[in-house]
């Protein structure tokens, strides 16, 4: 029995990735997982390749688990996902020490390339292993992407997009279901390209019509929608759905046409407020997540305000700021680099306005009532519990302290009473 370790980076799509392998690995019946590495055979690290802070955070897991692996020569290193896909030949020259490599198209080979063993499997996905709490799971619906951002590394790494057959995506959904997932999140590197690849404008609504019929999935939360491919019959869809979140995961990147020029992004000023609105106006209860890339090279200091300004007056529930990561290979490599304590200074000073709206908004909530669904007991307020309604997602919103003792995936209809801090709120249950 080989005593396994894995160590997931990145993001939710890359944790889908582990998810298989460790499926895979567990259908063998010949390995158990620890969380220690020093009790383990066998180290997994699957990696991150996407900007600068991911690589280092994947090259010290790697350099970690190379360490461990000298105190116990037996002990198997294997390094997989986007950083090795990226950068092949010069990690394997780089690190001999690193028993197996898997690529991000390998993944179904990598009972065979660890445990050296053969497995035949109809349908790898119906064996993945669930990594996040029982009742939360990710569909991933497509790989790659073809939307051809200048900075991004994406389509170098995953290839250009190839989108999931409808009905298998629809059956791993349902496997889900049946092992207690209750909040589905659908992802890809653009959830709103699916079937674009197969000359299908409308795949996502398809997709989700199909999904809303599972028994058991109770919400389904969108992720990563692309400006430009947001349709009309999505918003509709959306406004009139029972399970699908009233919550758009809008990736705008920037605002100022020439910025946005530069990026490759398909869309000007215009057509991101006449978007907002859209949404706004047609799902009245919409929550707006979306993320801005601060300091492109095109980005001066008029470019900023502009964006400054636009996140004053928008006034988004919930935004996320990344410092431009400049990578080799990407087109926009040829534009430059600002340097990094100009970066820095704008990043805190978007963020500390984004933080203002943060508190007027949770502001709004108190004396709201809503559906909470249950992640886990608090260990930084006894007698709560970890909760979200549904203008939360899982690890990357604010959350909602609920008052009692609740178990994970149960919803439970909720008055927000108090804020606990500029992005948490505290939440009394009602008729209990």
């Amino acid at each position: 029995m080989k005593k396994i370790a894995v160590i997931s980076l990145g993001c939710p799509k890359n944790l889908v990735d582990t998810e298989n392998i460790v499926g895979l690995l567990k259908a063998t019946g010949n390995v158990v997982f620890v969380d220690n590495l020093k009790d383990a055979d066998i180290i997994i690290v699957n990696t991150c390749g996407f900007i600068q802070p991911a690589k280092e955070e994947s090259i010290d897991e790697i350099l970690n688990a190379i360490e461990e692996k000298k105190e116990s020569p037996e002990k198997k290193v294997v390094v997989a996902g986007c950083l090795y896909q990226r950068y092949k030949e010069e990690l394997k020259r780089e690190l001999p020490e690193v028993d197996v490599f898997i690529g991000v198209d390998e993944i179904e080979k990598s009972v065979e390339k660890i445990l050296n063993q053969k497995i035949a499997v109809q349908k790898p996905y119906l064996l993945r292993e669930i990594l996040t709490p029982p009742h939360i799971a990710y569909l991933k619906i497509s790989e790659g992407c073809s939307n051809a951002c200048t900075y991004c590394a994406i389509p170098l790494i995953r290839g250009k997009l190839k989108s999931r057959p409808i009905e298998e995506a629809v059956e791993e959904a349902k496997r889900l279901a049946d092992k207690g997932v209750k909040e589905l999140y659908v992802i890809a590197q653009d959830t709103t390209a699916y079937l674009y690849d197969k000359g299908e404008k409308e795949g996502l609504v398809k997709l989700l019509e199909k999904l809303e019929k599972i028994e058991g999935i109770d919400w389904i939360r969108l992720m990563y929608t692309y400006p430009s491919h947001i349709s009309d019959s999505l918003i509709d869809f959306v406004a009139n759905s029972e399970k699908v979140l009233k919550y758009f995961d809008v990736p705008f990147q920037h605002i100022n046409n020439k910025v946005l020029a530069s990026m490759g992004r398909k869309y000007t000023r215009k057509d991101a407020e006449v978007l907002i609105d859209k949404l706004r106006n047609r799902i009245p209860d919409i929550t707006l997540r979306t993320t801005f890339i601060i300091g492109f090279p095109t980005e001066g200091e008029r470019e900023f305000e502009e964006l400054l300004s636009f996140i004053k007056d928008i006034e988004f529930d919930w935004a996320g700021f990344f410092k431009y990561s400049r990578e080799e290979d990407t087109a926009a490599y040829k534009l430059g680099d600002i340097p990094d304590e100009v970066k820095e200074s704008r990043l805190n000073l978007i963020e500390e306005v984004q933080y203002s709206i943060y508190e007027k908004k949770q502001m709004q909530l108190l004396g709201k009532e809503f559906d909470l669904i249950v992640d886990s007991p608090s260990e930084e307020m006894p007698g709560f519990v970890e909760a979200r309604s549904y203008k939360n997602a899982y690890e990357i919103d604010g959350i909602v302290y609920l008052k009692g003792n609740f178990k994970p995936g149960e919803i439970v209809k909720a008055e927000i009473t108090a804020l606990a801090s500029s992005v948490d709120l505290i939440g009394e249950p009602i008729n209990i």
